[in-house]
């Protein structure tokens, strides 16, 4: 082995990847003399023999080639694109579009707008039809309002070029990864596209927790800290918000989002069902409240997302919890275009004899080629008083 390492590295000191073995290196020790030469075959076959990740990336032969085997032998190359969590599919729906416009729907509601109610139904709600007294003409009814989407989509992304040189020198192994590292960056605009969309739309006064008082007694103050007791209440006013007039939002569950390291939190206020004692005015404890009940059991769950910081929290409707045709926010993408795009821009021709030549090539004319990565999305919005949110801050 040390005959190896020393022919290598010349000091003997470089660490042995560890796909490398005593049966490999005596029998690699035989090839690296063709490689010494410069011998190309015997480059092939030491890459091929050694069997491991580092050997593949190796680019160059010759006298260069120990040590840039010695060098990339020290080198990781690590995709942190693709180790970045993605969350937002766990909260946000898809919704596919036709075109860049903000989406449009028509609101269809039984209103008599511009006519006096009969004296005979005072305060009677807006979306119910009035009585009609004999001899009186009926009152017109108004359909209409014509409500757009906050927000639309966009087409996001960039492109890298390279040369064939560039792919020759690329003892690191990076070129390879340029496909999956365009796409994954194209991932991350997605996330913040479907993240940062959520939280501006949802982010108004009108949205933000209340000061209330619980069932239990329990005092909250506006924009509260995380809490059960601050839960509760951020279920309760939002089961009251109102889309249409006079009708209460109709929701099945809800999603608790936190920011990222604040999940264990999170779960353990969900999942705790002892309220803890009562006090009266003396200080005294009148009685333990324990029970089976869970108030919060609407929250389906929790999400971590880094588009939330500090103390801030937010509860929004789960995925598909929305009943009735109203909307609350999804991620748009064009149809025919969903998902992240990558496309290679390279005449490369054929090669004498037959057989395609690859991206990785190089064009014809100038041996070079260029990546382009494109996504289509945006957030959309509809109606953002489904949700209440919390700067956690306690402050007015």
């Amino acid at each position: 082995m040390a005959k190896l390492i020393e022919a290598v590295t010349k000091n003997g000191k470089l660490d042995v990847h560890p796909s490398v073995n005593d049966a490999k290196l005596m029998k690699a020790d035989q090839i690296l003399e063709g490689v010494r030469k410069g011998e190309h075959a015997a480059v092939t076959a030491f890459k091929e023999h050694m069997g491991c990740r580092v050997g593949e990336a190796i680019h160059t032969t010759g006298d260069d080639f120990i040590f840039a085997f010695a060098a990339l032998s020290q080198l990781q190359v690590d995709n942190d694109w693709e180790a970045a969590d993605r969350t937002w599919e766990e909260v946000i729906p898809v919704e596919v579009v036709s075109n860049f416009e903000a989406p449009k729907v028509y609101s269809i509601n039984p209103v008599t707008e511009g006519f006096a109610r009969p004296q005979t139904e005072p305060g009677k709600p807006d979306h119910i039809v009035p009585i009609v007294p004999e001899g009186n003409p009926y009152p017109h009814f108004t359909f209409g309002g014509e409500l757009a989407a906050a927000g639309g989509i966009h087409k996001a992304g960039g492109q890298y070029d390279l040369t064939f040189e560039k792919i020759i020198n690329d003892v690191a192994g990076i070129v390879p990864l340029i496909p999956r590292l365009i796409t994954e960056s194209l991932l991350e605009r997605e996330e913040y596209d479907a993240w940062a969309g959520l939280i501006d739309f949802i982010d108004v006064p009108s949205n933000h927790l209340t000061a209330t008082t619980t069932i239990d007694g329990q005092s909250v103050v506006a924009d509260a800290a995380l809490s059960r007791a601050a839960l509760f209440a951020a279920v309760e006013q939002a089961k009251n918000r109102e889309v249409i007039p006079g009708r209460k939002v109709n929701v099945s569950s809800y999603r608790l989002i936190v920011p990222r390291g604040r999940g264990e939190e999170a779960n353990f206020l969900l999942n705790l069902l002892n309220y803890g004692p009562r006090f009266d005015q003396d200080g005294g404890v009148t009685q333990q409240v324990v029970s089976t009940y869970n108030p919060l059991s609407s929250i389906a769950g929790y999400t971590e997302t880094d588009y939330l910081t500090g103390s801030q929290w937010a509860l929004v409707p789960s995925k598909g919890a929305v009943r009735g045709n109203k909307k609350f926010y999804s991620l748009g993408r064009l149809r025919g275009h969903e998902g992240a795009e990558l496309r290679v821009q390279n005449a490369t021709g054929l090669y004498l004899g037959g057989g395609s030549v690859p991206p990785f090539e190089g064009s014809y004319e100038t041996d070079s080629a260029s990546f382009r990565g494109r996504v289509i999305d945006g957030g959309l919005g509809w109606n953002n008083q489904f949700a209440v949110i919390s700067d956690g801050d306690g402050e007015e």
